[in-house]
């Protein structure tokens, strides 16, 4: 994913990239809000509820908490691993919500659900293997003549030798 290409090349921290996208976001709606000639009125209801700027700060630090174990996941482990940490938590979720709501659930909603999921699920599995097939495949492959004890020909035909 990019932002997996911006920690490995770029060295790019989690706070550069928080950074970047909260600004991005924050000029793409100042923009909206200058456009649609929302603005005035939207920091006059702003500074007129003393709750609601309340509300915007605990909303905004949720999100900052939110972005920061994201990036982090995504740092250390890999964007499929946080794909899948992501279809869990919808999976939670739903069941939480059925059984906090006290909803029923059919057996086409089961079945259904089952069968998203479980697409879902083969979709991480199967990239979280390619990418270890690739991991480990890749060191052997690096220098093929790097065994044979011979020096690189110069015309820069790099091709094994036979025992």
């Amino acid at each position: 994913t990019m932002q997996e290409r911006l920690f490995k090349q770029h060295q790019a921290s989690k706070f550069n990239q928080m950074m970047y996208v909260n600004g991005l976001s924050s000029l793409v709606s100042l923009f909206t809000l200058i456009t649609t000639r929302t603005f005035v009125p939207a920091w006059s209801f702003f500074f007129s509820h003393g709750h609601f700027a309340m509300d915007v700060g605990v909303l905004s630090a949720s999100a900052v908490g939110g972005q920061f174990f994201i990036y982090s996941q995504v740092k250390e482990f890999g964007a499929l691993v946080f794909a899948a940490t992501m279809n869990v938590r919808q999976i939670v979720s739903i069941v939480a919500s059925y059984i906090n709501y006290g909803h029923h659930i059919t057996v086409l909603q089961v079945l259904g659900l089952a069968i998203v999921f479980a697409a879902l699920f083969y979709k991480s599995y199967a990239g979280l293997m390619g990418a270890q097939a690739k991991s480990t495949a890749a060191p052997s492959e690096s220098n093929p003549i790097a065994d044979s004890g011979k020096e690189a020909p110069a015309s820069g035909n790099y091709k094994a030798a036979e025992p």
